[in-house]
Parts: structure tokens; C-alpha cells; sequence
């Protein structure tokens, strides 16, 4: 019947919530089951019952929902509190990340398109960081899963040209439209032009090292020790130039980030 419209109920995260009116509020949620999703929750701000205390960043909620025919925003009807974010604000170190994390999502996350793996990964990294896992690794483990799950990090094991084992040595990482990582023999031989250019980063044993441990340990398993990874601030680098590069622009919430690891 025309005008009839579903109600959808997901489990999701928080992304983003920005004042509309007085009282409406305007929601960018992260679901398990259909992607990203921006509604506005009407009288937000005076319905406790509804929303009180759930609109939290990175909150994680079951969030009910329908769409409005001929509206791109939905309406959003209710939220469940699953699990606070409010605790997770007490800790600068921790506070900080939230943003970031919530910005990397809402840029990389696709409106109206499951991503499992993807919310797989922030419910597993969210949990490490509840669990007390060190926030600065957490962030580079974030930002390289980013990446990878999306298909925008290189193979960075082998040399892209001879095909040659790096995981031992380290290669140099060429950054531009198609980044990739050189042996040094084929780092001599290759152009900026060649490479695309957009800058070289160094990528030592160290930080190869902590890259495969990425690649195979979840986020819940990574060892307190590599808080004071002296490949860390490396690899952060690295990832930061790509995610510029594929964006267009800094992610705002970067630089705090930065000042408050750097305290």
C-alpha cells in the first residue's frame, strides 16, 4: 500500500549526533545489518523515554528506524541502550580516539550497504579499548584494518615490482594514486613519475614486524608492549598520508589526537 513504510530495528553504533532544532537532533548510525544511516530523532533532547542518555558517541544501541517516502532522512523511533560510551570519556587518552574512530567510520562506512566485517572490527576494537587496551595502538590497528578492509592498503610484504620477500628488511613505501612498497634496488630504478608520486616513507623490520602482527592478532589479543612500539609513530604516518590522499583533506579530529599521544 502506498505510504506504508517498514520499521527497521538494527544493532548499531553511534556515529555522530548534531543539533537540528530545539529539541530534534540529527543521528548518523552505524548499523550491523544495513550500513550507515542518518535519521533525525524528533524531540530528542525532551524524550527521555526514547533517547535519554543514548545518543552518545559511540554508544552502542539497537536502534529502531523507517524510512520517509520521498525523504532521504529516516525517522528515527527509538534507541536501546546495548552499551555506554559515557565510561569511556573518563580517560583523556580514550576520549580522544572516540572521535577519530567515529570519523574514520562515517567517512569509510557506506550509506545503506551492510559492511559486517567492517562493524565487526569497530565492535572488536571498541571492546579492547573498554577492556583497557592501550588507545595509541588501538588507533594505528584501526586505521590499518580501515584501510585493508576497504581496498586501499597495498600488499606491503613483497616489493611490487620484483616481487621480492620485504617482511625481514623493510622496503620504502611510494605513496600517490597507487601506492606501493619497493625493495631498494627497484626504489633506485623507479620515477617519481613511475610511482605516481605523493612522498616515501621508510618501512623498516620494526614496522613491518608490527604490521603482520595487525594482520594476524585480533584486537583483544594485542600485547601491552606494543604501547611503547618505536614503529608505531611509523606506521601511524604512513596510514595518515593514504587516508589524506584517498579523502581529499586532513580528518578533523586528527590533530588532537596527535597533540594527546604526544603528551
Amino acid at each position: 500500500m502506498r505510504g506504508a513504510v517498514p520499521i527497521r530495528t538494527s544493532e548499531a553504533f553511534i556515529i555522530d549526533v548534531r543539533k537540528l532544532q530545539e529539541a530534534d537532533r540529527l543521528v548518523v548510525f552505524f548499523t550491523e545489518d544495513e550500513g550507515k544511516i542518518s535519521g533525525v530523532a524528533k524531540s530528542a533532547a525532551r524524550s527521555r523515554r526514547r533517547f535519554g542518555g543514548k545518543l552518545e558517541r559511540l554508544s552502542r544501541v539497537r536502534a529502531t528506524w523507517f524510512d520517509k517516502e520521498g525523504r532521504e532522512l529516516c525517522r528515527v523511533d527509538s534507541c536501546d541502550l546495548l552499551e555506554e560510551s559515557f565510561s569511556l570519556h573518563q580517560d583523556l587518552r580514550r576520549a580522544a580516539l572516540l572521535p577519530y574512530i567515529a570519523e574514520m567510520v562515517n567517512t569509510f562506512g557506506r550509506e545503506r550497504e551492510a559492511d559486517a566485517r567492517y562493524y565487526r572490527l569497530l565492535r572488536s576494537v571498541i571492546a579492547a579499548l573498554r577492556a583497557g587496551g592501550d588507545p595509541r595502538t588501538l588507533a594505528r590497528y584501526f586505521e590499518v584494518w580501515t584501510l585493508r578492509l576497504h581496498g586501499l592498503l597495498p600488499e606491503l610484504d613483497r616489493c611490487v615490482s620484483c616481487q621480492r620477500d620485504l617482511s625481514a628488511s623493510g622496503g620504502s613505501l611510494m605513496l600517490g594514486d597507487t601506492p606501493g612498497i619497493f625493495c631498494r634496488a627497484c626504489r633506485a630504478e623507479t620515477t617519481h613519475e613511475d610511482a605516481g608520486w605523493g612522498g616515501v616513507i621508510r618501512l623498516g623490520p620494526e614496522a613491518m614486524s608490527l604490521l603482520a602482527t595487525f594482520r594476524t592478532t585480533s584486537p583483544g589479543a594485542l600485547s601491552a608492549d606494543l604501547s611503547g612500539h618505536g614503529a608505531l609513530a611509523t606506521v601511524g604516518g604512513a596510514m595518515e598520508k593514504m587516508m589524506t590522499g584517498f579523502v581529499g583533506h586532513p580528518f578533523r579530529s586528527r590533530r588532537f589526537l596527535r597533540e594527546v599521544e604526544g603528551a
